[in-house]
């Protein structure tokens, strides 16, 4: 049996006297108004909490669509950036091959220039011989054949440094069949991190990081409503059980 919150315990009784006794009325404090406030504290803060709770719970239902809605956005863009990337790497691939096929063109063709600056080298040494012998032939102290070899000098001395300027033009096609053969390799490598990159985006990897985002966000968002709903549940429970004993208790005489 409990006894109401306006009755004083029982004291013991002195020696020599059988049972205990009431003490004096006056000398306990009427604690059923405190009591009153405390209850109507906890409710308000029970009510306050619950408040809280539903409000992170529309927070989280909120959060949850938001999220939604911009993974379809996010995978929409992904897409679009993936198909972009798959034709800058294709692109890409078509140059360096286009390179590639380039740098035999100009290799063949420093050949050739290098072939045609020996020849014209020879030519010239040949035409140069030629001139000596065509002025050495007297005849009765004649050279009836001055004016060819003067012809075949002025051939010689036309073509000369063409050797040199062919052989030069040689040198650079090949400089630049050897820079252009590593550009080549550079698109084609570029190309290829590309394509990765673009297989990479398909893969989902974006969107799943999206989804451990949403996780967690979710779950913090559940452990905030979980941590205002158990307190204030509790205080409002226990608020109401206290407001009914303090108004079920009887009034003091």
């Amino acid at each position: 049996m409990t006894r109401p919150f306006d009755t004083p315990p029982l004291e013991p009784a002195p020696p020599g006297e059988l049972g205990p006794h009431a003490p004096a009325r006056g000398a306990v404090p009427d604690l059923r108004g405190g009591l009153r406030r405390l209850s109507r504290g906890l409710i308000a803060y029970g009510i306050i909490g619950l408040i809280v709770a539903g409000l992170g719970l529309g927070a989280l239902a909120w959060v949850n669509g938001r999220i939604e809605s911009l993974g379809d956005r996010v995978e929409t863009s992904v897409d679009t950036l993936a198909t972009t990337m798959e034709r800058t790497a294709q692109a890409l691939d078509d140059a360096s091959t286009t390179a590639g096929t380039f740098t035999v063109t100009l290799e063949r063709s420093a050949e050739a220039v290098t072939s045609a600056a020996d020849t014209i080298r020879s030519v010239r040494t040949n035409l140069e011989t030629l001139e000596n012998v065509l002025s050495t032939i007297n005849i009765l102290g004649l050279t009836p054949l001055g004016p060819a070899a003067d012809a075949v000098g002025g051939i010689a001395d036309s073509i000369e440094g063409l050797d040199t300027r062919l052989a030069g033009i040689g040198e650079s096609l090949d400089a630049n069949r050897d820079a252009l053969d590593a550009s080549a390799a550079s698109i084609g490598r570029l190309a290829d991190s590309t394509a990765a990159a673009a297989e990479r985006l398909r893969s989902g990897v974006v969107e799943a990081s999206l989804d451990d985002v949403r996780v967690v966000i979710l779950v913090m968002l559940f452990m905030f409503v979980v941590w205002s709903a158990v307190p204030a549940v509790g205080a409002l429970v226990f608020g109401v059980w206290l407001r009914r004993q303090v108004g079920g208790s009887v009034a003091p005489s």
